[in-house]
């Protein structure tokens, strides 16, 4: 039976003051592709969306409570096992942060995370 994961595998982290670089390796056995789809697996979105928040909550020290939504949001190519990733995020300001996937077969996904 294989053991499934739930995140990407960091394998670098460059944090600046108003900036986060993370390499990010998509596992073979990443929970999310279970299902979806069985004969070329796809990762969801939401995924991305998701870990993008606990990045920020992680890494900046935004609270989940201070949440208000996402703007911006595009998907445009997608995201497959052993995929090597690049996710920059920006803290815009205050409220705001911005944040892109990309890897060596394009941009992935980019959108704005917004708080109170």
């Amino acid at each position: 039976m294989t053991e499934f994961v739930h995140h990407a595998e960091i394998l670098a982290v460059d944090k600046q003051q108003n900036s986060l670089d993370l390499q990010l390796l998509v596992p073979e056995n990443l929970y999310y592709f279970q299902g979806h789809f069985p004969a070329a697996p796809v990762l969801p979105g939401v995924v991305l969306t998701h870990w993008v928040f606990e990045y920020i909550t992680q890494y900046f020290g935004k609270s989940a409570l201070e949440f208000q939504g996402l703007s911006a949001l595009k998907f445009q190519i997608i995201i497959r096992p052993g995929y090597l990733l690049n996710l920059k995020l920006t803290q815009v300001n205050e409220t705001k942060y911005s944040f892109s996937f990309s890897s060596a077969h394009g941009q992935h996904a980019s959108g704005k995370v917004l708080f109170e």
